[in-house]
């Protein structure tokens, strides 16, 4: 998923069929500290994600591997990455996901 050069929130990721969301990487030039989510489950109407009443955040830095809750997404067939800061270029975040077996 890709944040636009002076934007704040990336372009949508579909879940469906990734399984579940447990990390993302993010690349070696970040100018945001922190990142809050938006899910949908409609890929129309998006929400910022809250867990246990407060909104889901992660601290980010440049070039890092940082570990997600899978439940906070459970459900969600959507996610955007929204990012604390506006981007001075164009970022690529990569999602990291895990295949549930029963």
């Amino acid at each position: 998923m890709t944040i636009e050069s002076s934007g704040t929130t990336s372009s949508a990721r579909d879940l469906n069929g990734l399984g579940n969301l447990v990390a993302l990487v993010t690349p070696s030039s970040l100018t945001g500290t922190a990142f809050t989510f938006q899910a949908s489950v409609d890929g129309t109407t998006y929400n910022n994600v809250y867990n246990e009443g407060t909104q889901y955040s992660v601290t980010v830095a440049a070039s890092r591997y940082v570990a997600l809750d899978p439940a906070v997404f459970a459900g969600a067939q959507y996610v955007k990455v929204v990012s604390g800061s506006t981007e001075a270029a164009e970022r690529t975040i990569t999602l990291v996901s895990v295949s549930v077996t029963t």
